[in-house]
């Protein structure tokens, strides 16, 4: 009994057909069934796995000096803020020490003035106050000696020296306006003067303090170090732009660039479909979809590509590496429930693309509108319908 069954689902296996597959008859030529199909028009490209923009850095130093310390080697895991390498700093923390001393020795000084300053001014309102007191009593006195002048109650000699007495006073006061005027100026003037001094000598400091700062060389991203070109003892120098000696890669941030011939960069699109594989994962897919066409064009040994950025959906992480070459493809449209055939059915003949149809015992000639094709299917847009069985390869009496 169980012989039987096995014979049975042998036959029915060998009897239904796949749709379009070739299928060739004990006494007859090779056939094929025109079947329904989704189809996807892909273009191939080649392209290389390369960091997105910002995820690979050059870490350089911003002050000159010998490279004291470097704590990362090549393939090492760093993370943001960490530090990688510091440069000699004793010049920079003495010279950071004496803008600290200036720094001090100013603000000393302004306090100084700001508690001597009114105690001054104060004395000087006081000895303005005496002076007035003095003046008003000398300017009563003088007034009454000039009734009693005129009454010839006193001499002209007492009169002249309460007259000088007044001048007197007088003057003393008028020195003591000037006493205070100053020094309510200098206090003016002079906390204006040392809040300047103030503000310069905490720039020099904090100054002082970047460049300080600038001896420690921290990451400025986590990732992997992917180059070190400068070791400890060697001397950097800083210029217009920072030397680099070590190399930051986010291997989480990778991206794939596609190089697209320019024949076929009229068809893609940005939000087109892709996928990807590289030769150290050959049975692995990589998608993703285009996200940028570079209007730019690459041009390497006077073929002419343009640069499509296709981000990686596909979870990459430690497989993925920059500068991996890659084979690509990009889906630039896709149809639904098209006529197709194996591309060897079709034939052309007579400026016009023919194929050879079986109804039933016949053999008859059709002619038929194809559209698009790939190495081993065509679309059929008129001629034939679903289900009908043409031959692979023209008949034995075909010319």
């Amino acid at each position: 009994m169980m012989a039987c069954v096995i014979v049975l689902m042998t036959v029915l296996w060998i009897w239904q057909p796949w749709k379009a597959a070739p299928k060739k008859t004990r006494n007859g030529p090779a056939t094929a069934r025109v079947s329904l199909e989704n189809v996807v028009h892909t273009i191939l490209a080649t392209g290389k796995v390369m960091p997105q923009v910002g995820a690979e850095v050059n870490v350089g130093a911003r002050i000159s000096g010998r490279l004291d310390k470097l704590y990362v080697n090549v393939g090492d895991t760093v993370g943001k803020g960490q530090i990688i390498a510091e440069i000699e700093k004793e010049d920079l923390e003495a010279t950071t020490a004496e803008k600290e001393a200036e720094v001090a020795l100013v603000e000393a000084r302004l306090e100084a003035l700001k508690r001597e300053g009114p105690q001054e001014i104060a004395q000087k309102e006081a000895e303005l106050a005496e002076r007035k007191a003095k003046l008003e009593f000398v300017r009563c006195k003088l007034g009454r000696d000039d009734q009693l002048l005129k009454k010839a109650l006193i001499s002209n000699e007492d009169w002249e020296e309460t007259s000088s007495d007044f001048k007197a006073a007088q003057a003393q006061y008028e020195v003591a306006q000037r006493k205070l005027q100053l020094a309510n100026t200098n206090f003016d003037e002079g906390l204006k003067q040392l809040a300047a001094e103030l503000r310069r000598t905490r720039a020099s400091l904090k100054n002082a303090l970047v460049k300080l700062s600038y001896a420690a060389i921290h990451a400025p991203l986590s990732g992997v170090v992917g180059s070190v070109s400068t070791r400890e003892g060697e001397t950097v120098a800083a210029g217009l732009s920072a030397p680099t000696f070590v190399t930051i890669v986010d291997l989480k941030r990778l991206q794939l660039d596609a190089y697209v011939d320019e024949v076929d960069i009229g068809r893609v699109k940005v939000g087109q479909k892709g996928f990807f594989s590289v030769d150290a994962f050959p049975g692995k897919e990589f998608h993703g979809r285009v996200t940028a066409i570079y209007p730019q064009a690459v041009i390497q040994n006077d073929v002419v590509t343009y640069d499509c950025i296709i981000s990686i959906d596909t979870p990459y992480d430690g497989l993925l590496r920059p500068q991996m070459t890659a084979t690509v493809t990009i889906m630039v449209a896709n149809k639904e429930n098209v006529l197709v055939l194996p591309v060897g059915a079709v034939k052309h003949r007579a400026g016009q693309n023919v194929v050879w149809r079986r109804k039933g015992d016949r053999i008859e000639e059709v002619s038929v509108t194809t559209g698009w094709q790939d190495d081993t299917r065509v679309e059929v847009l008129s001629g034939l319908s679903e289900g009908e069985v043409v031959l692979l390869s023209p008949p034995t009496d075909f010319k």
